[in-house]
Formats: C-alpha cells, structure tokens, sequence
C-alpha cells in the first residue's frame, strides 16, 4: 500500500489514532527516542530454512533497525525455538556482527532490550519428543545437552549477550525508562504470564516521572492478572508483549483500557484470530487449509516525540508497511485509543467497483483429509483506498428465500503481508449439503469485507439469476 500525505492524513482521523492534523504537522521533527520492536524470533541453529521452526530474517531486521538509526532494540520473548543454549550463543554473536562493541553502524551505542519467553524457561525442554523434534533441526547434536534452563538462565545470558542477568531488569536509553520481565520458570501458575515473582515491588521501587512514558514488556500477554493490575497504576506506561504472534495487521494489536498496550507480532511466523474457515487453531471439519504464515517475518518500529509516539508496522518479508502508522498521544493516552471510539472512526473497507464474485463446483479435501462436494466461491481483496483500512477478513453468507442459510468467515492468503502484495483471490467454499439441491437457482451468496473491529463495507452479491445467465 503506498499511502500518500493525504492518506495518511485522513488515515489517521479514520482509525483515531491520535490528532491527525495536528500530528502530521510535526513529521518533520526529529524524534527523542528510535525503538526497533520484534518478538518470537524462534531461532534454531540450523540456517538452510527447511523448517517453519527457522527464522532467516532476523539480521536482516537488526540492520533495517541499523538503518533507522535505532536507539534501543526490543525482543518480547522466545528467542530461541527450543530454549538451548548454542541458540542463544548464535543469537548473542549475531547482535556482536551487526552492533560490534554495542553499536550501530554510525558509531552511535544501541540498547540491547531483549527478555526471556516461555520457550526458555520451560520445562517442557525435558520431553524426549520435544529433544527429538529440535534434534531434526539442529546442526549440533551436543547443543540438546545444553537447555538454557539447566545450564543456568543468568550464565547463558551472561555469555551471550555479555551482560548481567536478573529477572526484571531496568535500563535507561536516553531518559526513557525500560523494564524488562523475564519469563519466570514456566509452572503452571506463570502459564499466563500474569505471575511475573516480585513485579509489584520493583515498580514501587522506582521513581518514575508521571509525565513521561515509559516502557515495560514481558513475554505473555495480561489482558487480565496480576501485571494488568500493577500497571493499571500507571497510566503513562507503553506495555508490549509477544507470545501471541498476533498478526499486526490487526487493528487490536494495539490497545488501549487502563493502558496502553501492544501485542508485538513475530518476526517469525504470525496467527490469526480463530474460527476463520482458514485460520490457524485446530478445526477439522474446516473446509480450507490454514493460511500459509510460515513466512509472515512482522515487526514495528517507534518514533517517539514529546507529544506522541508513531509506531510503523513492518512486512519484513516484503520490506514494505503492513498498514497506516498507528499515533499514541503522549504524556497520556486519551479515549482516542479506546476499542469502541476507534470503531465508531474506523472507515469500512470496500471493493473496487469492478469487484464480482465467482462460483464454481468441485471437489475438495476438509482438514481431515475427507473429499467433501463444494460449492466454490472466489472472489478480489479489499484494498485499503483512502481513509478506509484493508479488509481484515470476510464475512460470506450463504441465503434463499431471503434466510441466511450459513455464513463463514475467511482470511485472504496474504492477509500477513503489506497491502500491495496480498493480490490473490480470495476463496471460501460451502459444502454443497449445506446448501438446497436447487442452490443453483434459489440460493445467493453475499460476500462483506470486514475491518478488525468488525465493521462491514458494501457487500458484492452473486444471485442464482448470475447462475442461470
């Protein structure tokens, strides 16, 4: 999507992200603070790119955030796939190649704001099965001997990343305050992520300015729990997590209830929201193969000014934006963030004029591999036009005699990747026994592309008349 001036202008009154005139009057400045922001790397050692598990483009994005002259760079967690040690080690000399001595490119000193995932602290690492699926995509054998759990979490680190090691960190980046909370040994009571041992009392301990943000990030997320109630204190902290690998093209990866909060996307593999006739959880009866997210590589990258922060959302695959920058007003958010004012502004997406439905017959496998008879439906990508937003996904409905007969829903295939590049049809099929025996003469289909708050554009129709024609 290449968004003009005025886009993204009109972008940002659409999806309320914070005084877009005013915002946009102060592009020019220079920014306080440069963040590069990732999360979920899932880094084996093994670099041939032969398994989903293997993430090829994290140097690449360490020097995209070289470029930008980033101050800090963040990782929220599971940096490593299997938790091992030579994992870490690979990943510590990788950060020593791209910022020798700590820093960038221009000479100038770079953050290390990385923290432990569950992937490091768990012991789920002790299952055979698990030390035999990593063994598939190690290149060395002895690095299954070297769990970062049993090695030491404090020692591995230290000789990775060669710093001190503790379980909440603090660091300072040109005045803007950092905490970082390492995932704690993975128990059934941490699983959530909303038991970070001893999280209250170090934000007691801190003096933190009220009037100016800081940031705080953890592995798992904490829509609710212990971290939501400490940080509930603090109206002026910017909270990240990853864990989720949630598809930042989705508008509620960014948050706002008693703060503000943002679901950082992997630099991996993304997801999706579920019950999606394509979406990733289990559905066996789904007629279509989960989305292809192997190759989703998503990250984001903040501007912070005195009045706002500006947080760009990165097609690292594509090396293109995923969508409009989102603005967080600064030194507090106001109720612009807020799910329900930012669905009330949000504009629908819409169809090109052009845009038809087709339908057709075959013959398909559901996710249980079982042949089903469907009928076919194919149809173009919403594209985000103007101030309106590309459809997240699709809502199809199957009627006759004016009953909704079955609705589903459907990602597009590049529904992970910018705008520009998600260019193939979009399918959605219906099992031809949902449907009457005369369907192809009583039964229409409508077909409403949908933002992420849910709001619909104007809907493209196929009637059995077009069926008849």
């Amino acid at each position: 999507m290449k968004t003009t001036r005025k886009q993204f202008v009109e972008g940002l009154a659409a999806i309320a992200t914070a005084g877009s005139h005013a915002a946009c009057a102060h592009v020019a400045a220079e920014p306080l603070l440069r963040l590069g922001i990732v999360s979920d790397l899932h880094h084996t050692t093994r670099d041939d790119g032969t398994r989903g598990q293997n993430c090829l483009c994290i140097e690449p994005a360490l020097r995209y955030f070289d470029v930008r002259r980033a101050d800090g760079i963040i990782v929220c967690g599971d940096l490593s796939d299997f938790g091992t040690v030579a994992s870490l080690h690979e990943l510590g000399a990788m950060w020593d190649r791209v910022f020798p001595c700590g820093r960038r490119s221009d000479g100038e000193p770079i953050a290390k704001l990385m923290h432990y995932g569950d992937h490091e602290m768990s012991t789920l690492m002790q299952n055979p099965k698990y030390r035999k699926w990593a063994l598939e995509v190690s290149s060395d054998p002895d690095e299954l001997n070297h769990f970062i759990l049993d090695y030491g979490p404090g020692k591995a680190w230290e000789e990775s990343f060669h710093e001190k090691w503790a379980p909440i960190q603090v660091k300072t980046v040109k005045g803007y305050t950092f905490v970082l909370a390492h995932h704690p040994v993975h128990t059934t009571e941490s699983n959530n992520g909303n038991r970070i041992p001893g999280l209250a009392e170090f934000m007691k301990a801190l003096k933190l300015d009220p009037n100016k943000p800081f940031f705080y990030s953890q592995h798992r997320h904490f829509e609710v729990g212990d971290t939501a109630e400490v940080l509930a204190s603090y109206p002026n902290v910017i909270a990240l997590h990853g864990h989720l690998h949630m598809n930042c093209v989705d508008e509620l990866s960014l948050t706002q209830e008693r703060f503000v909060k943002i679901s950082v996307p992997s630099l991996n593999y993304c997801g999706t929201r579920y019950w999606r006739e394509n979406s990733r959880q289990l559905f066996p009866e789904a007629l279509l193969k989960a989305v292809d997210c192997s190759k989703s590589w998503q990250g984001l990258f903040a501007s912070v000014y005195a009045d706002r922060i500006v947080v760009e959302r990165r097609d690292f695959l594509n090396g293109l934006p995923l969508g409009y920058d989102w603005v967080i007003p600064l030194p507090t958010p106001n109720d612009d963030l807020i799910r329900e004012v930012r669905a009330k502004r949000s504009v629908p997406p819409q169809f090109a004029p052009d845009a038809r439905v087709t339908v057709s017959e075959r013959i398909g496998n559901n996710r249980k591999h079982v042949p089903v008879e469907q009928v076919f439906l194919r149809f173009p990508v919403a594209h985000a036009t103007g101030s309106a937003l590309r459809a997240y996904d699709y809502e199809v409905t199957a009627s006759a005699g004016g009953k909704a007969l079955k609705t589903r829903a459907v990602f597009s295939q590049g529904c992970y990747w910018a705008d520009e590049k998600d260019v193939l049809p979009v399918e959605c099929p219906f099992a031809k026994s949902e449907l009457p025996r005369d369907w192809r003469t009583t039964v229409s289909f409508t077909v409403k592309p949908r933002d992420a708050f849910g709001n619909c554009g104007k809907p493209i129709i196929f009637s059995a008349r077009n069926m008849q024609g």
